[in-house]
């Protein structure tokens, strides 16, 4: 086989852009030209390109392609198992994306709550879900003595246990925004209530406020618990929450 780059992109279903593109980063040059000058592809520079499709296949860049071809940096059952790994770890991203995006879609379809009001606090909630696997994950770490603790703690991974304490967190902010409003007794009770139901959702919520009680811990999970609150928002439940929890011991 001996075809000109118009015929051979016809030949592999691509385009003579891109042949140029591979000619001109060296990953597919053609060595053999005709009586024009022009180049040739012949049968080593179609299986050359079978190659390359592969690859890309696979999930490799050009410029991984082209040193994987050049320098036989794997062999193919190596290669396999790199890119497997590769994208089973783009697929556990990718599922913890859309599960972000789910749970904020079921905030979004409460009945009686109105858009508006969901887009002044989605950047909160979708901060808070992105940070939570690596948020839980710390907490484990820190408290991993506490076997009574732990099994609470476990119960923050549940989807059920999930759904429930988002649309209270939800309703939390909305309070909160209320209170600052209004600073009254009715708004402050609301407050309570809403955590009151959190902390029944959740008992382990106690020992998870005394973290911010621990400098050496903040300082060193500083960009792990780093969520977007606005300040106000921030000082306000940290205030209800110290505040809750102070009574209840009382």
């Amino acid at each position: 086989m001996e075809v000109t780059i118009g015929q051979f992109a016809k030949l592999v279903g691509s385009t003579v852009r891109t042949l140029r593109y591979y000619d001109k980063i060296e990953i597919l040059t053609p060595k053999k030209y005709n009586k024009h000058g022009q180049k040739i592809y012949t049968q080593l520079d179609w299986e050359l390109f079978q190659q390359i499709m592969i690859l890309k296949h696979l999930g490799l860049s050009l410029n991984e392609i082209k040193e994987q071809l050049t320098n036989e940096k794997l062999n193919s059952r190596e290669l396999l198992q790199v890119q497997k790994q590769l994208i089973e770890q783009k697929q556990a991203e990718l599922n913890e994306i859309l599960e972000v995006i789910t749970r904020m879609e079921r905030l979004y379809n409460i009945e009686g709550v109105s858009e508006e009001e969901l887009n002044e606090f989605s950047f909160i909630m979708l901060d808070l879900f992105r940070r939570e696997k690596k948020q839980i994950q710390v907490i484990e770490t820190y408290f991993m003595a506490d076997k009574q603790l732990m099994k609470e703690i476990k119960l923050l991974n549940d989807p059920e246990y999930k759904e429930k304490m988002d649309r209270e967190l939800w309703n939390l902010l909305q309070a909160i925004r209320t209170a600052i409003q209004f600073n009254d007794s009715t708004s402050h009770k609301k407050v309570q209530e809403i955590l009151s139901n959190m902390d029944a959702l959740s008992p382990a919520s106690r020992s998870f406020l005394s973290l911010s009680d621990d400098p050496n811990f903040l300082a060193e999970h500083q960009q792990v618990f780093n969520n977007f609150f606005p300040e106000d928002i921030a000082e306000y439940i940290y205030k209800e929450m110290r505040s809750y929890y102070d009574d209840k011991e009382e």
